[in-house]
């Protein structure tokens, strides 16, 4: 036992005296902070009377404003470095709590600037972050360990927060879990700047967007994730709506983030080992099982069912996430590590704006999504196969 306590202790000491433990602490703060009540913002706009159309508008004016801004948080890391970057990011979210606080019904403008705070946080946030963190790892040919390391860190506060979120909002009020999510988001500041070996600032100009896709490689990651990011948008927005229209109640709704992280920090670790070689078969393999799992949810009344699914989706998300997360940080390695992390923002952002748009006309909501969802991850196992097909072409022609 004195043995087992050693070794572990062994290893929170490397981990919080090293720059990618000290990021990984930063990260799951944050995350904790933030997941406190992300999972709730839908919910609660509907609980202040908004219409489900007005909260799909806001999601329109929050995806729109976010594209442009990711250029503009490329350059600005350029000039101050990603860690300045995140602290702004952060800064915005604070920002958006605080608008959140103060939201009525009725107030339109005050719902629109909460967009425009969500989407500045999101652009200077994720974009600094994920820049960070490659050049925190030191894997730069194979970074899947790495990679499901930070996916674990942010899904461990996942299964934490809702629950704690849930109990503040039973117990006391929605203002105070606002204030409490303020209060641990100013505390993810402090790892940040125990990091001292890691320069934060990219070196050289970056690429025009021709000079980045250059090549049908980048090209096909980049188009996986814009197909991933429309089932993305449609579980972690409409699925929890869905859940709350049902069933009616917070509790319902926390469940689902504990749920999904429960099963990704269980499939991560046995799945972050995978070769290289694999990771295209991984991808079509989650994508065609996630599409099967929309299809039995539309068809399926079971509330055993739908929590279930979640569990399942969370599992076969992991086998597209980490093959794709860990080839786009390879890659972006090589070519530019802060275009890769904005490209990848911009790609997954702009490609919820049409999704949203049509959600947004449609009567039937929540049916369309689910469709799209499914679709999107049908095409993309298609286009999986394609690619490789391709790739298989290219192969021979070289030789």
């Amino acid at each position: 036992m004195q043995l087992f306590h050693n070794y572990h202790h062994h290893k929170l000491y490397k981990m919080l005296h090293s720059d990618f433990g000290m990021f990984d602490f930063s990260i799951w703060i944050h995350v904790f902070a933030r997941s406190l009540v992300a999972i709730f913002i839908p919910i609660f706009l509907l609980q202040m009377g908004f219409l489900i159309e007005e909260v799909l508008l806001y999601y329109i004016i929050l995806h729109l404003t976010n594209i442009p801004l990711n250029f503009w948080a490329g350059w600005l890391t350029r000039k101050i470095g990603a860690r300045k970057v995140i602290i702004i990011g952060v800064v915005f979210l604070i920002l958006f709590f605080g608008t959140l606080y103060n939201l009525t019904m009725g107030n339109w403008w005050l719902l629109a600037l909460m967009a425009v705070f969500a989407s500045l946080y999101d652009a200077h946030y994720w974009v600094a972050h994920i820049f960070f963190f490659m050049k925190c790892s030191k894997k730069d040919d194979n970074v899947t360990t790495d990679a499901s390391a930070l996916s674990i860190v942010k899904q461990f506060a996942g299964i934490l927060a809702p629950f704690f979120g849930a109990l503040v909002l039973i117990f006391f009020t929605q203002k105070v879990l606002l204030g409490l999510s303020i209060l641990i988001l100013c505390l993810s500041f402090w790892p940040l700047f125990k990091i001292k070996d890691i320069d934060d600032k990219p070196k050289g100009k970056g690429k025009t967007i021709k000079e980045f896709f250059n090549n049908w490689e980048t090209s096909k990651e980049y188009l996986f994730l814009a197909l991933y990011s429309i089932h993305s948008s449609v579980e972690s927005i409409l699925w929890p709506i869905f859940i709350f229209m049902l069933f009616e109640s917070l509790e319902s709704v926390a469940a689902l983030p504990i749920i999904i992280s429960l099963s990704t920090i269980v499939f991560t670790y046995l799945t972050s080992h995978i070769d290289k070689k694999n990771r295209n078969t991984m991808i079509a393999l989650g994508a065609v099982l996630i599409s099967i799992t929309w299809i039995f949810r539309m068809y399926t009344d079971s509330t055993i069912f739908y929590y279930f699914s979640v569990f399942l989706v969370a599992f076969f998300t992991i086998l597209i996430t980490l093959p794709l997360d860990s080839q786009m940080f390879e890659n972006g390695e090589k070519k530019d590590a802060l275009d890769t992390s904005m490209y990848r923002n911009v790609i997954s952002m702009s490609s919820r704006v049409p999704l949203f748009i049509v959600l947004f006309v449609m009567v039937k909501v929540f049916e369309v999504g689910f469709i799209a969802a499914a679709i999107s991850m049908f095409v993309l196992m298609l286009v999986n196969l394609l690619f490789r097909v391709k790739g298989v072409a290219v192969l021979k022609k070289s030789i």
